[in-house]
């Protein structure tokens, strides 16, 4: 047992399952998940919050995607009064199969918004 407590039986389990509440959120454009050397960056994301009303203290996210690794504290790049790093173009490179330059004109065309960028080259 952890923590002192109980564990919980098959049955519990399932009033505790059939309480829970799952959301889709929609709208989500990016996840980044940030690691002491790096991040992991989730276009485009399928997420579900889980939760059991007044049983938990925390919700929890169910984040479903292709996620791409970026290191931290890469290099900014203004153009045209956009900011964005060369893993930004990395990213959309890997994610899109365009050149560079094309990425570096979408995310300019976008503001720098990496999702836009990257639904803008697949179109």
């Amino acid at each position: 047992m952890m923590g002192g407590k109980r564990p919980i039986s098959p049955r519990e389990a399932k009033r505790l399952q059939a309480r829970m509440r799952q959301i889709e959120l929609e709208g989500v454009e990016e996840v980044i998940i940030r690691f002491a050397d790096k991040e992991t960056v989730i276009l485009n994301p399928s997420v579900v919050k889980a939760f059991i009303p007044g049983m938990m203290e925390s919700d929890t996210y169910q984040v479903m995607g292709a996620g791409t690794d970026r290191p931290l504290g890469s290099d900014t790049v203004a153009s045209a009064g956009v900011q964005y790093t060369d893993a930004d173009v990395e990213l959309i490179v890997t994610q899109t199969g365009a050149s560079e330059e094309e990425a570096r004109k979408a995310l300019e065309e976008e503001n720098g918004d990496l999702a836009g960028a990257i639904v803008r080259l697949k179109k």
